[in-house]
């Protein structure tokens, strides 16, 4: 397990050993370049800036990744600080599924995932916003809780109309390619890259 990940069970609390926060602004005075504001966990992180890259000069990818749970009372703030930081964005894509496991899978997370979509949707009127599926995990238990949340994330792109990003199953036909049974190998992170910058560009 990654300790960078999973809260310790026997702590019996929200917060992780280690909470933490991400932040990147790529090519801060790039005024040209369609940018986007890439929300999630550590996954997002790695792969952000692999899709700057893979773009060639025709995406700026901006990344706000935390460990914060989806009840975590800092989380809108601190999303709109540092949106407000980026300045401009054509596109939002989002993901959290790897954090907050303290949250029942069919009835917290699905209400509070909703909760955030409609949050960004008020916040970022007018932009479009991507739904993220979480990626695989080695371990079973958690494997079928990540099923769990995907399935209630899909439900809420479908009630608000929104593109869905499917790195699960891409990571799931790649455990190959994982680096600790959470993370990933650059290839695979490589292989994330292409799909959010297919699915991105039909949109944008």
């Amino acid at each position: 397990m990654s300790n960078m990940t999973y809260e310790y069970t026997e702590n019996k609390t929200a917060l992780e050993t280690y909470e933490w926060d991400n932040t990147w602004i790529e090519q801060a005075n790039n005024a040209d370049t369609p940018r986007v504001l890439y929300i999630g966990d550590s996954i997002s992180y790695a792969t952000r800036r692999i899709v700057t890259a893979t773009s060639e000069g025709t995406l700026l990818v901006d990344g706000y990744g935390s460990s914060k749970a989806l009840d975590n009372p800092f989380l809108y703030d601190s999303i709109r600080m540092f949106a407000a930081q980026q300045g401009r964005r054509s596109a939002i894509i989002v993901n959290n599924g790897l954090h907050g496991w303290h949250l029942s899978d069919t009835e917290q997370y699905p209400e509070l995932y909703d909760k955030l979509i409609a949050f960004l949707i008020e916040e970022f009127k007018g932009t479009p916003i991507f739904v993220v599926l979480t990626t695989s995990v080695r371990d079973a238990a958690r494997e079928e809780r990540v099923k769990a949340r995907n399935a209630a994330a899909l439900a809420v792109a479908e009630k608000y109309g929104l593109d869905v990003i499917d790195l699960y199953s891409i990571s799931a036909a790649n455990h190959d390619l994982w680096s600790d049974g959470v993370h990933f190998q650059r290839e695979c992170y490589e292989l994330f890259a292409k799909h959010i910058i297919e699915c991105v560009k039909k949109v944008i």
